[in-house]
């Protein structure tokens, strides 16, 4: 997809973070966007820099845990636009604790997001787009979070370990089409995931929920560095976009290192 001059484009997660960056992007090269958030305040005020960037925009307040609300976003998006070109499924949230002090709450609420999140967004937008017959694109947000395990991470290494199987798989299954498939593995952005207050009330813990760190790493990358590789990405047809080159690679190897040895006893 190397034009976005006139294409609409579908962002969840777009009143913060990667998502807003994604969208203002786009904004620049001359899409139409549906930016996608469950927070309406935010989401509004992205929406306003998006059309002060001159382009056209509507914000649709969407909870991606809820197939019936992502259903009504592609809705949205069709009767507004008429067509859907690129659907960005980026929406994410974070817990930093042991696994087991996560209790049925963090894992439902993790797994709702980060994974039946982009599960819904892609039941939602896919056939439509193969129906319609246009080029078009899909990015996935994983991370490097979905390729080795961290420390403290294990509730969130999982919804994106899956993520890149769904991906992945995505890509084979789209490969003799005109519709693309990129993730996104970002390392540490500079962004609000780390103190999320979003938890809906139906994913709260009985008593306090897990306190999450705030860390900014030294290489913490800003969204808009994140967004320009998201865009040459889909520019290029690639499928995985690393926001950390060197770290990303060092942490597979050593994952690969060990699985290699595994196979070779």
């Amino acid at each position: 997809m190397k034009d976005f001059k006139g294409k609409t484009a579908v962002v969840t997660g777009a009143a913060s973070g990667i998502g807003r960056a994604v969208s203002l992007a786009l904004a620049d090269r001359g899409a139409k966007l549906v930016l996608a958030d469950v927070a309406a305040d935010t989401l509004e005020t992205a929406r306003a820099e998006v059309e002060a960037r001159g382009a056209e925009a509507i914000g649709v307040v969407t909870d991606v845990t809820e197939k019936a609300s992502v259903e009504a976003l592609a809705d949205a998006a069709w009767d507004r636009f008429g067509a859907v070109h690129l659907v960005h499924n980026n929406a994410g949230v974070l817990i930093r604790a042991p696994m087991l002090d996560a209790d049925d709450k963090d894992w439902e609420w993790i797994l709702a997001v980060n994974l039946w999140g982009v599960i819904h967004g892609v039941h939602a937008f896919v056939p439509r787009m193969l129906e319609a017959g246009d080029e078009g694109h899909i990015v996935n947000t994983a991370s490097e979070a979905g390729h080795f395990a961290g420390d403290l991470y294990g509730v969130y290494n999982t919804s994106k370990f899956a993520v890149v199987g769904l991906t992945e798989s995505l890509a084979r299954e789209l490969r003799n089409t005109k519709i693309g498939v990129s993730m996104l593995c970002p390392g540490q952005v500079d962004t609000g995931i780390f103190t999320n207050t979003n938890r809906p009330a139906s994913y709260k813990r009985p008593g306090d929920d897990v306190p999450v760190e705030r860390r900014v790493a030294d290489n913490a990358q800003m969204p808009e560095d994140v967004a320009a590789k998201v865009i040459a990405a889909v520019e290029a047809g690639e499928l995985y976009i690393f926001s950390h080159m060197d770290e990303a690679r060092t942490l597979i190897e050593k994952r690969h290192e060990r699985l290699a040895r595994a196979l070779n006893p």
